[in-house]
């Protein structure tokens, strides 16, 4: 019931600067490496702040930190089913470490956001809008755990046959998707990418050293990875040199690799949608004042400041830009 394509490493994707070659590998395999996405001299940069900024944030009692044997995304909840944010630390288990909200964090990842050479790629995708999902790094340290396989778009509705019993949009969780169970044959129809995932390496990423792990050819499943029908299916871990990025679509099954090696493993991602989606991370509210009044207007219409088709808005749908910091109209009386 896998659906999925037959391979050899002979027919994957390598890296390479042809954005033809990169889009036609997103087409068949779900996902390409582009090599020397980002030059070595911002590489280097976005590295040492991500460093600093990690062990600042460790030092201070701030580090989120998962991937460990008995810990990993989303299993430490109380009754209530709400995450336990304590639970997310070296002494209950994390090993590996995220930065979040990158933006707010340095220039030198305000820097990286104003390359383009991706962009081309995302909009192959997506298509002409797209903002960001979420701006995050991952720091894959040794013993840390290989991620359960999973999509990035795991939110996004499925196409349904008509009179069957769906699961509402509101109803969607992180670990429930549909209550039909796995279908018997491929999906006559397949639901569009509505995420675009670019993981830049800033370290040479190995099988070894906790590479992503990819099913190749999974985004046209047309269904979520299956811990228990999927446990044995074959991945690949994506290999390549620092400034090299993958970028995938949003439907393929991936997943962080277990380092293995004693050196930590550092990657910065860059996650897509549709500009009608609502985000991870909530960059109109998020966003430091300082970092948002010396934005370009390209970086304000990643962070989701311009309004598309009069969503997003404020008041007025005609404006191209919010600004948090306006006064809009409130209640108010003829004199």
């Amino acid at each position: 019931m896998h659906y999925l394509p037959t391979w050899t490493l002979d027919d994957l994707p390598k890296p390479t600067k042809d954005l033809g070659r990169a889009k036609a590998d997103v087409d068949v395999w779900g996902y390409c490496l582009l090599k020397d996405a980002v030059p070595m001299s911002v590489v280097e940069r976005c590295r040492y702040r991500l460093r600093e900024q990690a062990a600042a944030e460790k030092e201070r009692g701030l580090a989120f930190e998962d991937g460990g044997k008995d810990q990993q995304w989303g299993d430490f909840k109380d009754h209530n089913g709400r995450v336990r944010p304590e639970a997310f630390r070296a002494e209950n288990g994390g090993i590996n470490q995220r930065v979040w909200m990158l933006a707010n964090k340095g220039q030198a990842f305000l820097d990286l956001l104003e390359f383009d050479l991706w962009d081309d790629i995302i909009g192959h995708v997506l298509g002409d809008k797209f903002i960001i999902h979420s701006y995050t790094a991952n720091i894959a340290k040794p013993g840390g755990m290989a991620m359960p396989l999973h999509i990035d778009q795991w939110w996004s509705p499925e196409p349904t046959s008509r009179g069957n019993k769906y699961l509402p949009v509101g109803s969607f969780t992180r670990e429930r998707f549909n209550i039909d169970g796995p279908q018997k044959a491929p999906p006559a129809m397949l639901a569009p990418p509505a995420v675009s995932n670019v993981l830049i390496m800033l370290d040479a990423m190995t099988e070894a050293n906790g590479g992503t792990r990819l099913v190749p050819g999974s985004h046209l499943a047309g269904r979520h990875p299956d811990k228990v029908l999927d446990a044995e299916v074959n991945t690949i871990s994506a290999e390549g040199p620092p400034g090299c990025a993958i970028i995938t679509d949003g439907r393929i099954w991936h997943g962080t690799g277990a380092n293995r090696t004693d050196t930590d493993r550092n990657a910065i991602l860059i996650t897509y949608c549709g500009p009608q989606y609502r985000p991870q991370e909530n960059y109109t509210i998020g966003i430091r004042s300082e970092v948002l009044s010396g934005a370009s207007e390209r970086l304000k219409e990643l962070l989701g400041f311009r309004v598309w088709c009069g969503y997003g808005r404020t008041g007025d749908p005609t404006v191209d830009f919010v600004e948090p910091a306006a006064e809009e109209i409130g209640e108010l009386k003829n004199d």
